[in-house]
C-alpha cells in the first residue's frame, strides 16, 4: 500500500470519529455519569475541580462544558450487638450513728442553787418513739444582809425561786401514714412576794421579819397538762391533709386558784398547682380557747387586809370585785393559701375571730394575714413585705410565766394586734448575714403592769391593759466562721403612744405606759474548738423602763423608771469524751443589783458548775 493511500484513510477514520463525538455532545445535555463514593461522612461541601470531557482538537462545533454533581446519600449502620444489661449499684451508706438512750445533767451554784436534768428517748426506730425528761432547778439565796439595831432598807430577806417539771410524750406512726402523739405533764413553781424590805415591813405592818411566816406570802402554782394529736404526713400534690390536737391544762395554785382551760387547735391543708405551673397549698387553721376559773377570797396573801378593809373582796359568793370570774372562750379561723409566683414567694390570707373572751357575747373580729418575699441578685438581697394580725387569749397561767408576782384573780383579756412593715435581709456570702426591719403595730388590751395599791406592802401587783400604737424599727449581724466562731448582734429600738388619756383641767393627757423599754440590744460570741471545747459569752442591755407616776413638789405628775439595765453571761463547756463533759455558767458576771420588777431586785450574780453523763447501756 502506496504511503499516501495510508494517509487518505487515517484522515478518513479521524474524521468519522470526530462527527461521532460532536454527535454524542449535541444530543446529550446531561453528563451522565454515576459515581459512588464510600467513606466516612463529613458534612463539608469541598469545591470540585472541573473535569473536561472534550477532545481537544480544532472544530467546528463548540465543546460545552459540564457540571459534576455528586449524590451522597447516608444510611445508619444497624449493629447486631446487645450490650448486657448492668445491674442496679447497691450504695453502701456510712455507718448509722450510735444514739444514746439518755442524758443526765447536775450542777450547783452559789446561792445554794441545785440543778438537775434527766431526759431518756427510746432508740433509733421507723415507727414509734417515747421518752420521758426532767428537770430542776432552783434557788434559796437572801438579797441584802440585816441590821440589828434598825430595819434595813436594803434587806428583802430569802428571795427564792424553784422550777420542776416533768413530761411523759410518745409518738407513733401508722401503715396509713398517719403520727399519733401524747403528752402528759406536770409542774411546780415556787416563788415569794419578797418585794419588801424590812424598813417597808416595819414602816406598814410595825413588825420585824422573824414574826412573820413564810408561808404567808409565799406563791405556789401547780400545772397538769395533758395533749395528744393526729397527723397525715402525705404531703403529696392534689392530696388532702389535715393536723389536729387537743390540750387539757389544769391550774391549782395556792390561796385557791384554779383554772381550767381546754385548746383545740388544727388545719387541713390541700395542694394544688396553678394553671399547671405554680404550686401552691391552701390552708383552714382552726382554734380554739377556753377557760374556767375560780378563787377563794378567804386566803390572801401577806398584806390583804387593806383589800378586805376596801369591801373588795366578796366573802359571800366567793368573787372578787377587781375581777369577775367567769367562763370566757376564744374561736379562730384563718384560711390562707402559700404559693410561687414569678419569684415571689406568697401568704395570703385572712384571721376571723369570734370574741367571747373580753365581752359577755361574741362579736366576730377580722385581721389581715398576709406577706410577700422576693429574692433578688442570686438571693443576694431577700425583701418580705407583710400585714399580719391576730387575737390571742391570756389567762392566769400566763399571767404568772409573765410576772409571777401577779395579784390573785387578776383580769384577764384578749390582746389583738395588728402589724405592718417589712423586713430587708442582705445576705454577703455564707459567712455574713445582714438584717433590718421596721414595723407599725396597733395594739389593744397590751399587757403590762403596776403595782396594786390595795395591798399594803405594794409587792403585788396587777395586770393594766392599754391601747397603743408601737413603731419598732431594728436590725441583726451574724458572722460565722466555719463552725468554729460565731459573731452575733442585735437590737431595736421602740417608739410608743398610748391611745388612753386622762382629762386633766381642760386637757386630755396621754397615760404612760409602764414596763415597756425604749431599748433592747445584745452581743453574743459562740466558740466551739474541735467539738471539745465550746463557750458562749453575752453582753445584754435593756433600756430603762416607767414604773410609777407620782407627784412633785410643785404638783405634777413625774414618772419613776427602773434604771438602764446591763448583763455579762458566760456559759463553758468541756467534753472529755461523747458520755461525760463538764460545765460553767455565770449570769450577772458584771454583779450588778438590778430591778426584775419595781421593789424586786436581782441576785448580783449567780454561778452554777457542773457535769453531763450519758449512762451507757
Amino acid at each position: 500500500m502506496k504511503y499516501s493511500d495510508i494517509i487518505t484513510i487515517m484522515c478518513a477514520a479521524g474524521m468519522l470519529a470526530a462527527g461521532t463525538a460532536g454527535y454524542a455532545q449535541s444530543d446529550s445535555n446531561v453528563y451522565n455519569e454515576r459515581v459512588v463514593v464510600t467513606s466516612r461522612y463529613k458534612p463539608v461541601v469541598e469545591e470540585s475541580q472541573k473535569v473536561n470531557v472534550a477532545p481537544v482538537i480544532t472544530d467546528t462545533v463548540a465543546t460545552v462544558p459540564k457540571n459534576l454533581t455528586y449524590d451522597i446519600t447516608t444510611r445508619r449502620l444497624t449493629s447486631l450487638y446487645q450490650p448486657s444489661r448492668i445491674k442496679a449499684a447497691r450504695i453502701i451508706g456510712e455507718p448509722a450513728t450510735r444514739l444514746y438512750s439518755n442524758y443526765l445533767k447536775l450542777g450547783f451554784g452559789n446561792y445554794w442553787s441545785p440543778l438537775a436534768e434527766f431526759y431518756y428517748n427510746s432508740l433509733r426506730s421507723p415507727d414509734r418513739t417515747y421518752g420521758v425528761r426532767a428537770s430542776h432547778h432552783s434557788s434559796w439565796g437572801t438579797i441584802g444582809r440585816p441590821d440589828e439595831e434598825v430595819p434595813s432598807p436594803t434587806h428583802y430577806g430569802q428571795a427564792p425561786f424553784s422550777n420542776t417539771d416533768i413530761t411523759v410524750f410518745g409518738k407513733y406512726i401508722t401503715r396509713g401514714h398517719l403520727q399519733l402523739n401524747a403528752d402528759l405533764g406536770y409542774q411546780n413553781d415556787f416563788t415569794r412576794y419578797y418585794g419588801f424590805s424590812d424598813s417597808t415591813l416595819f414602816a406598814v405592818l410595825g413588825c420585824p421579819r422573824d414574826s412573820i411566816a413564810r408561808s404567808d406570802y409565799r406563791a405556789v402554782y401547780n400545772t397538769a397538762s395533758l395533749n395528744v394529736g393526729v397527723k397525715t404526713l402525705n404531703t403529696d400534690v392534689n392530696a388532702l391533709g389535715y393536723e389536729a390536737n387537743v390540750g387539757v391544762t389544769d391550774l391549782f395554785a395556792s390561796y385557791g386558784q384554779n383554772e381550767f382551760n381546754i385548746n383545740v387547735d388544727g388545719n387541713i391543708h390541700y395542694g394544688f398547682t396553678i394553671a399547671q405551673q405554680y404550686k401552691a397549698v391552701a390552708y383552714l387553721h382552726l382554734t380554739y380557747d377556753g377557760y374556767a376559773n375560780s378563787f377563794n377570797p378567804h386566803a390572801l396573801p401577806l398584806g390583804h387586809d387593806t383589800l378586805l378593809a376596801a369591801g373588795l373582796a366578796d366573802t359571800a359568793n366567793g368573787r372578787c370585785a377587781l375581777s369577775e370570774s367567769q367562763y370566757r372562750r376564744l374561736y379562730n379561723v384563718n384560711p390562707y393559701i402559700d404559693f410561687i409566683f414569678s419569684g415571689f414567694q406568697i401568704h395570703a390570707g385572712a384571721v376571723i375571730a369570734l370574741d367571747g373572751y373580753n365581752i359577755p357575747v361574741i362579736e366576730p373580729r377580722i385581721y389581715p394575714d398576709a406577706t410577700v418575699s422576693k429574692s433578688l441578685f442570686n438571693d443576694l438581697l431577700n425583701v418580705t413585705l407583710s400585714a399580719r394580725g391576730n387575737i390571742e387569749a391570756l389567762s392566769w397561767n400566763k399571767l404568772r410565766l409573765v410576772n409571777p408576782y401577779i395579784m390573785l384573780n387578776s383580769q384577764v383579756r384578749a390582746t389583738s394586734h395588728y402589724d405592718f412593715g417589712g423586713n430587708i435581709r442582705l445576705n454577703l456570702s455564707k459567712k455574713i448575714d445582714f438584717n433590718v426591719y421596721g414595723y407599725y403595730s396597733y395594739l389593744n388590751d397590751d399587757l403590762s403592769f403596776m403595782p396594786n395599791n390595795q395591798y399594803a406592802l405594794e409587792n403585788v401587783f396587777t395586770p393594766i391593759y392599754d391601747s397603743l400604737t408601737r413603731v419598732k424599727v431594728g436590725g441583726s449581724f451574724v458572722f460565722l466562721n466555719d463552725e468554729m466562731l460565731r459573731l452575733e448582734l442585735k437590737g431595736n429600738y421602740y417608739l410608743y403612744k398610748n391611745q388612753r388619756t386622762q382629762r386633766v383641767g381642760e386637757e386630755l393627757v396621754e397615760l404612760p405606759l409602764y414596763y415597756r423599754p425604749d431599748f433592747d440590744a445584745a452581743l453574743a460570741a459562740t466558740v466551739n474548738y474541735n467539738d471539745k471545747v465550746m463557750g458562749r459569752i453575752e453582753f445584754q442591755t435593756l433600756g430603762k423602763m416607767p414604773y410609777a407616776t407620782v407627784k412633785d413638789q410643785t404638783g405634777a405628775d413625774s414618772t419613776l423608771s427602773l434604771p438602764m439595765r446591763f448583763g455579762l453571761n458566760l456559759e463553758v463547756e468541756y467534753r472529755h469524751n461523747k458520755a461525760l463533759s463538764f460545765f460553767l455558767k455565770f449570769d450577772n458576771l458584771l454583779f450588778q443589783r438590778y430591778f426584775y420588777w419595781q421593789n424586786y431586785p436581782s441576785y448580783r450574780g449567780l454561778c452554777l458548775v457542773g457535769l453531763t453523763y450519758t449512762i451507757p447501756q
